[in-house]
């Protein structure tokens, strides 16, 4: 009976703080979406975070997983299983222990996922969530342009201490090595990770099926940090999701011509003006090299990803996490666990499509911007986009396999 009165006395604690374990969730998730490039070893500190994020649930009686769930992630990690197996005894280049590490990896990041949408489903946390999102993302632009004045000024400001868990080189934040031309990072190791997560933020901000609206000063914010990283993949897709949003004849009629919009017009002259310089070079005449065939990261995206599939043995791939880095994450998939995979992830494709075309065009033109189906950055987006996409995909049901020990010993303790 004691150990029921304590059990109780933890159920009484937990619901007495619900409050204080949410935010303590909500905040380590937004802050792990934007420390996926800082190593803590082989691992990334998002890895850690996820960690600190499941226990919290687990300890709070948070954590469960639906049946259905399950389910889905009993065919995925069984897709991997069947392709290592026939790596293993098919394939001379594959290695065990890197197919292995892979498993685990998509594992732990799967029930991570599961666990953290039930968390936010059930509590109708989505608002909150994405507010909590747009304040760290706001923390994370400021930090980003203090340490592009920084760089300008020379070293006149400290800034290194952001830097010290990922990448310092100038190849990092110079624009293709021209001295006078920095590139904004913030605290990511390349100016297109910050946008590519800057520009996640804004889908989430303009396409949620949630009705939650964010202040347009927010996304002015994100979308001038994102022209910042001069990175022209980063910047191709926020003027996608621009015009998304814009060109709609609903939102032209109701654009009326007040102060905001007279504002915005004259700081897009002034600065086109006063960057006419580092326009011409990162953008007119970068656009001139794709055009051409001349640039090497437009190649890299589009074709030359698709290098590394295995055509002889096209439907087990190389083995999962046996293809080198590469940008395109459907070469990606094809390449490492081969066709069935890559049919799978092109059909989760289609589905986002069909339940909101606009954040399924975002998740496309995402997947060939930034690789690494094995990276937590990838994940995280994998689970906002199943909050905020509009539907709960099939996966919130009656049914669930509870991992909520508090119920399972009470039961057992009661009886």
């Amino acid at each position: 009976m004691e150990k029921t009165t304590l059990i109780n006395k933890w159920m009484l604690f937990n619901e007495k703080h619900s409050s204080i374990w949410t935010q303590i969730v909500l905040i380590t998730l937004g802050i792990s979406a934007t420390v996926t490039d800082w190593m803590v070893g082989i691992f990334s500190l998002s890895d850690f975070l996820f960690g600190f994020i499941a226990a919290c649930l687990i300890i709070s009686g948070n954590y469960w997983i639906k049946k259905k769930q399950f389910g889905w992630i009993l065919l995925l990690l069984g897709v991997i299983a069947v392709n290592i197996l026939m790596n293993y005894f098919n394939n001379d280049l594959f290695v065990l222990k890197t197919g292995i590490a892979a498993f685990i990896k998509v594992a732990y990041y799967a029930f991570f996922v599961a666990g953290v949408y039930n968390f936010i489903k059930k509590n109708a946390l989505e608002a909150l969530l994405l507010k909590t999102l747009n304040i760290v993302a706001i923390v994370i632009c400021m930090i980003g342009i203090y340490i592009t004045i920084a760089l300008y000024l020379d070293g006149k400001l400290p800034y290194e201490f952001f830097w010290k868990l990922t990448r310092t080189d100038e190849t990092s934040y110079l624009y293709d090595g021209i001295e006078n031309i920095f590139r904004t990072r913030s605290i990511f190791s390349e100016p297109s990770y910050l946008g590519y997560y800057l520009n996640i933020m804004l889908g989430l901000n303009y396409f949620n099926k949630k009705n939650v609206i964010i202040n347009k000063y927010i996304n002015l914010l994100i979308t001038l940090t994102i022209i910042l990283t001069f990175s022209y993949s980063a910047i191709a897709v926020m003027l996608g999701i621009q015009a998304m949003h814009f060109i709609r004849l609903k939102t032209i009629k109701k654009i009326k011509v007040n102060g905001f919009l007279i504002i915005c017009l004259l700081a897009v002259v002034i600065l086109t003006v006063l960057a006419w310089d580092i326009i011409q070079v990162t953008i007119i005449d970068r656009t001139a090299a794709i055009l051409s065939g001349a640039d090497n990261s437009t190649r890299g995206r589009l074709w030359e990803s698709w290098q590394y599939v295995n055509r002889k043995h096209l439907f087990m791939g190389n083995g999962i996490g046996h293809t080198p880095s590469i940008w395109n994450i459907y070469a990606y998939i094809l390449s490492d666990v081969g066709l069935g995979a890559f049919l799978l992830f092109c059909l989760f494709s289609v589905y986002v499509l069909m339940t909101n075309f606009k954040m399924g065009i975002l998740f496309i033109l995402l997947n060939f911007q930034k690789g690494g189906y094995l990276s937590p950055e990838f994940w995280i987006f994998i689970l906002l986009l199943l909050i905020y996409m509009g539907n709960n995909v099939g996966l919130f049901n009656k049914n669930k396999i509870n991992f909520q020990s508090r119920k399972i010993c009470l039961k057992q303790f009661e009886e």
